[in-house]
């Protein structure tokens, strides 16, 4: 898995390249947690080139969500694939992201 970080003032940029699945979601998760804790900016996830998310990778989805909106800043979810907007969509949580 590649993260790539893009900071654009009060937005940083995360691009993800790879899945995220449960032999690869330690860096992810603490990547984008630290992100999270360490910035009080929005975040904007671009999921275009991940194939596969597992139930692990939406639970750090979820975290970095509910952390984004203790804060008051925003996590938005670009360029979803449509393997990942399935397993969303079928999570009931396509509506949570607002996709």
């Amino acid at each position: 898995m590649e993260i790539n970080l893009n900071n654009k003032g009060n937005l940083v940029e995360v691009k993800v390249k790879g899945d995220i699945e449960m032999m690869s979601i330690k860096e992810f998760k603490e990547k984008l947690l630290t992100i999270g804790e360490d910035n009080d900016v929005d975040i904007a996830l671009d999921l275009s080139e991940v194939d596969y998310i597992d139930s692990s990778g939406v639970g750090v989805l979820i975290s970095l969500n509910k952390m984004q909106k203790k804060k008051g800043k925003k996590l938005e979810l670009i360029n979803v694939s449509p393997k990942v907007l399935n397993v969303l969509k079928l999570s009931s949580l396509a509506e949570v992201f607002n996709l």
